[in-house]
């Protein structure tokens, strides 16, 4: 190594250039469909029904060989141990870049107020539902099953569903029917599609819609669990009133003895070495919320009626998961 070379090994900036360069490139593949091929490997410099008249294909992936994410074999190209670990996490990348890149880059005139979010940008829908999606497969869904298993459910309302992987996971595994309602239509759109590929037309449905609405859900009449990952901080944007407001006529609604599973974030705590959550945390104050610790939900949920019976963390940094019975005897 020469003198220059160990000079650049000492300067952060490159290692914050070359991570904005990778997720910008896989999030980017996942979206066309191309990281998925290479997932499957080996690919050509010229994959079959790929057009490519600038010839990127073969630079993009000499790139990844550069930067130890895959490696040529026998004129192809597959992913190496490093890139498999990285591409199994590819949600995380999805979700920051495809859904919220755009927004992170607003960051400057949302400060001064030269733009407003929410008038003048707004989050990718579709990729924050997919990203949400493979970031839960691993990180949030294993944990939920084992809670799940310690209850007795048959009709599920999951409130803010996404592309329903979740709902979708809880019907083929526990056999129940369910609804999901979401306000992206993007999202809806690609659930409708992931629900007639698993045969569970009519099993589940998905109406797209305000989960916050509840008085236009009328299927939590008749459900004993509801789901709500990272959908109740959206509530609590409005105060702390107004999330124990829904919470108090969720339970209300439901019938007493119900479940609610509920997934969140807590906020950054300040440590220097924190991670994903003071991203996230950040990106939720540009969307003017704000999160509660496990201590904050359980108050509120207290208040409005619900009794706990778990918390648990999960694989997702910072992430709990939260399951909570309905108390109120007012319950339909």
């Amino acid at each position: 190594m020469t003198a220059v070379d160990a000079a650049v090994e000492q300067r952060p900036v490159f290692e914050l250039f070359e991570g904005f360069a990778l997720a910008s490139v896989l999030a980017s593949l996942d979206e066309s469909g191309l990281l998925a091929a290479l997932e499957a490997g080996p690919v050509s410099g010229a994959p079959a029904g790929v057009a490519d008249p600038d010839r990127l294909m073969p630079a993009t992936l000499r790139y990844l060989a550069q930067r130890e994410l895959a490696e040529e074999r026998d004129g192809g190209y597959e992913l190496t141990e490093r890139g498999r670990a990285i591409v199994k996490d590819k949600g995380y990348l999805v979700w920051l870049q495809g859904g919220y890149g755009h927004v992170l880059a607003g960051l400057g005139d949302f400060v001064t107020g030269a733009r407003s979010y929410g008038t003048d940008v707004e989050r990718a829908g579709r990729w924050v539902a997919e990203g949400s999606a493979l970031i839960g497969r691993d990180d949030v869904a294993p944990y939920a099953v084992e809670v799940l298993q310690g209850i007795d459910f048959g009709h599920v309302v999951d409130l803010g569903c996404g592309n329903a992987r979740f709902l979708i996971g809880a019907a083929q595994r526990f056999g129940v029917t369910g609804v999901g309602v979401d306000l992206s239509p993007e999202a809806c759109e690609d659930a409708e599609r992931r629900i007639a590929e698993a045969d569970l037309t009519g099993s589940v449905v998905v109406r797209c819609g305000d989960a916050g609405d509840l008085d236009a859900i009328p299927e939590l009449r008749d459900a004993d669990l509801a789901v709500a990952h990272f959908l109740l901080h959206e509530i609590f944007e409005h105060g702390k009133q107004a999330l124990i407001a829904y919470l108090t006529k969720l339970g209300g609604i439901m019938p007493a003895g119900a479940h609610m599973l509920v997934a969140e974030v807590q906020p950054a705590s300040g440590a220097h070495d924190e991670r994903w959550r003071p991203e996230f945390t950040l990106l939720h104050a540009i969307m003017r919320q704000e999160l509660l610790d496990a201590d904050g939900w359980h108050e509120a949920f207290t208040i409005a009626g619900w009794s706990r019976h778990e918390v648990r963390e999960l694989g997702l940094p910072g992430a709990i998961l939260l399951l909570y019975r309905n108390d109120n005897e007012e319950g339909a």
